[in-house]
């Protein structure tokens, strides 16, 4: 025993020296970590040091290996579940389920069809050949979620829309093919005479507990949201999935279910992840991979039939691809309208095979369908899957990444339809309310239609620099919430926001220091696909309604953002001494809180209504023209839907007699270039408030009203008399482009030119002492020279 557990931990120790040697090399040409630990699987297993005469002559190590494997498993399905997008998932429920069981039925038929091909060539004699087709059919229809989950998350495919939407299809499929399994394995039992003494009936008794236990699971876990520390909750969840597997379910299984439905809301599944996040990646990650391929010995590849077992390897690995590709083109290409190329790679992603196949394989050795070299042949069809989906994952994510930079990553063109995903970020406490009384309002009438990242913009001082070096805290680690620091505080109010509202909330950290906190905004904006970036203004407002400066830093962060914008940026300057956005979001939040309380049947897709004390924020969006007031009034749209919201477009107009009497020869030689631009943006104005108004105004969503003005100080008489009505204003930023006679000496009056000349002039103490404002700023694409230095930049 004792030379046993001397290789074992001599075993263990090489999968991971082999296996992070093979990451050094292989992470340099984009391939994931799984890759490098199924390749040390090999090695460390008995293809490779452990032959059998070895195996032997320690204690047959590999059991014992394999036994320490099975715990590993437990942890890090559990961890996988967790991880999973719930929100998301159960927002594209139906798109997930079509995919899924598009791609299944699409295998089943392949296997059906390559039968005649197949069953000579794989089975044993005398195996039964309907079982057999459904065996196999069922091996090639898996989706292994874990495997994929594991490949996002490494390329940073998670927030991708490709990528959520493989990973959501390929939970289905991993869902349908557990259930699937469960009443496969009860029909193999009782054909072959081996049923437990209890009986089918037995079984379906012993499922109804375990169904029993996880609803009483999902209550005690919610009451342990706030209250409970992290170690209990991993106990009761322990405690639950081996007494599943006392009973006889397979713990693996049942620990990705406890995971999947863990609840999200509140620190406690953010504080699991964090604390294990870690462990699972360094130790448990190569242990549960490595130890998939420990058990077979991939050296009967090698010889005379070599050839044509790895051809038969490669021919049901095609079977594969085909039935996935075919299954899920037929589904999103005709139904749901996908671009081809995205069909084929998201039906080659949800190739990607792992342990419900070898589940498939362990079943059919049992039961004799197929021998051990048939296996070792199958078992290398899931090393090629996996090997494929690994390159094309990383296309999909440099694609995504030059679509992100040299596309317009506007309102505008995304259209009020599609999911907005908003990247709010703050300093601290004090601007989190306000930020996300924002995001509440821009989802609208759905939840679906809004994905929220709250970014804690945290600077490096010498006191984080210290407990860095002392301590070894990592960014994502919950640890800084217990210190009762500003992290603390950011995410006890987000948690405390998401529980009233019902906004589901993604929280990050970053820490450095001002001069590149710039390139983390970049990054995770990029990172998240964020189509508008919020950002705080650098002055606050005192108990006076005065505004002040804290840090100028923050102006400088926010001049660096607004510079090399990835994507549409919003300034806030929020006044919450008065109606500003901060004092809306306590009557939306208890307008929303009594709405559910109220209702005995609530949408989770829609955001609770307020039926009772009416409409609580009154907001006005200013139009002069450009793409920047055009964002405006594109955002304006997003939040007129939601039903605390009253809003308002104001269009700005020069005097019509005005107009006509200009002087057309001066335009034409001085200003040639800077006119011929604005005709240009005139014309979109006239298009864009077309479809504005025959969408929005004429169905009552949006109230519209025109302003004509002739000079500067009429425009800001008229502005000055819309003060203290409405809690929000949204003006674009502006550009040359506003040089006209109602802009006239504007411009000589600014203090802060990040915000345009009319965001300036609203944010002004001398001007108004009440209502936010957001100064928006549309995203530019990039021309060519642009392109290079933005690159090189980042």
């Amino acid at each position: 025993m004792v030379k046993a557990f001397d290789f074992l931990t001599i075993e263990i120790i090489l999968i991971f020296v082999v296996s992070n040697i093979l990451h050094f090399f292989l992470q340099r040409h984009g391939q994931p970590s799984i890759i490098s630990q199924i390749l040390a699987g090999i090695m460390v297993g008995r293809t490779v040091l452990l032959n059998p005469k070895f195996s032997e002559s320690s204690g047959n190590i590999v059991d014992y290996f394999s036994d320490v494997v099975l715990q590993a498993r437990v942890v890090f399905m559990f961890i996988i579940g967790l991880e999973v997008d719930v929100v998301y998932l159960r927002q594209n429920i139906r798109r997930a389920c079509s995919i899924a069981l598009a791609s299944i039925s699409a295998c089943m038929a392949l296997s059906l069809a390559a039968s005649p091909l197949l069953y000579p060539l794989l089975s044993r004699d005398g195996a039964s050949r309907l079982l057999f087709i459904l065996t196999i059919g069922l091996f090639l229809s898996n989706s292994a979620s874990p495997v994929l989950v594991c490949i996002a998350t490494d390329l940073k495919l998670v927030s991708s829309k490709i990528g959520k939407l493989a990973i959501s299809s390929a939970v289905v499929n991993d869902l349908t093919a557990v259930v699937a399994f469960f009443l496969y394995s009860l029909q193999l039992r009782r054909s072959y005479s081996a049923v437990l003494s209890n009986g089918i009936p037995g079984k379906m008794l012993d499922l109804l507990v375990w169904v029993i236990l996880v609803s009483l699971a999902m209550l005690l876990m919610k009451w342990y949201i706030s209250n409970v520390e992290v170690g209990c909750v991993l106990i009761v969840v322990g405690g639950i999935i081996f007494f599943m597997e006392f009973v006889g379910y397979d713990n693996k299984t049942m620990s990705f279910l406890l995971g999947l439905a863990f609840p999200r809301k509140g620190p406690t599944a953010r504080t699991i992840l964090d604390k294990l996040m870690f462990s699972v990646h360094s130790i448990i990650l190569p242990l549960y991979f490595s130890g998939v391929f420990v058990n077979y010995n991939l050296n009967v590849l090698v010889g005379k039939a070599a050839r044509k077992m790895i051809g038969i390897a490669f021919l049901v690995s095609f079977l594969s691809m085909a039935g996935k590709v075919t299954g899920t083109v037929a589904v999103t290409r005709f139904i749901f309208k996908t671009r081809l190329r995205e069909s084929v790679v998201l039906g080659i992603l949800l190739n990607a095979k792992g342990y419900m196949d070898i589940m498939f394989l362990s079943v059919g050795l049992r039961y004799k369908l197929w021998g051990f070299d048939t296996a070792v042949v199958l078992m290398f069809t899931i090393i090629i899957n996996t090997f494929i989906a690994c390159p094309v994952a990383r296309l999909i994510v440099a694609w995504e990444r030059r679509a992100y930079r040299y596309n317009p990553q506007s309102l505008e063109h995304l259209g009020p339809d599609n999911q907005l995903c908003v990247l709010a970020c703050v300093h601290g406490q004090r601007e989190v309310p306000a930020m996300l009384t924002l995001c509440t309002l821009c989802a609208g009438n759905g939840w679906s239609l809004i994905a929220v990242y709250l970014l804690h913009l945290l600077e490096l001082t010498q006191k984080y620099a210290v407990d860095l070096m002392n301590n070894q805290k990592s960014l994502n680690n919950s640890s800084w919430e217990n210190d009762g620091d500003d992290v603390r505080q950011v995410s006890l109010a987000a948690d405390s926001f998401s529980q009233d509202s019902g906004l589901f909330i993604k929280q990050l950290t970053t820490l450095s220091s001002y001069k590149s906190m710039n390139e983390d905004i970049y990054m995770g904006a990029e990172e998240v696909r964020a189509c508008l970036v919020l950002l705080p203004f650098h002055k606050e407002q005192r108990y006076d309604r005065r505004m002040v400066c804290r840090k100028d830093e923050k102006r400088q962060l926010n001049l660096k953002v607004l510079q090399h914008a990835p994507c549409t940026i919003g300034i806030l300057v929020d006044r919450p001494v008065g109606s500003g956005m901060s004092i809306g979001m306590y009557s939306t939040t208890a307008s929303l809180r009594s709405a559910r309380t109220s209702t005995a049947n609530t949408d989770l897709e829609t955001p609770a209504t307020v039926t009772s004390s009416g409409p609580v924020h009154q907001i006005v969006a200013i139009f002069f023209g450009g793409p920047d007031d055009r964002e405006a009034a594109s955002l304006l749209a997003r939040v007129a839907p939601h039903k605390s919201v009253n809003a308002t477009l104001v269009r700005f107009l020069p005097n019509t007699e005005d107009t006509l009497s200009r002087n057309w020869s001066s335009r034409c030689t001085s200003e040639f270039a800077l006119i011929t631009e604005h005709d240009m943006q005139l014309e979109r104005d006239e298009q864009f408030l077309t479809a504005y108004q025959h969408r929005y105004v004429a169905s009552g969503i949006v109230t519209y009203a025109e302003r004509q003005v002739n000079s500067g100080p009429e425009t800001v008489t008229a502005l000055s008399s819309m003060a203290g009505m409405y809690s929000l204003f949204i003006v674009g930023k502006g550009g040359p482009h506003l040089s006209t006679p109602m802009m006239a000496g504007i411009r000589d009056w600014e203090e802060c030119p990040e915000l345009g000349p009319i965001g300036d002039l609203l944010a002004s103490d001398d001007f108004m002492d009440s209502g936010s404002v957001l100064i928006m700023q549309q995203h530019k694409v990039p021309t060519n020279k642009s392109r290079i230095h933005n690159d090189i930049l980042r």
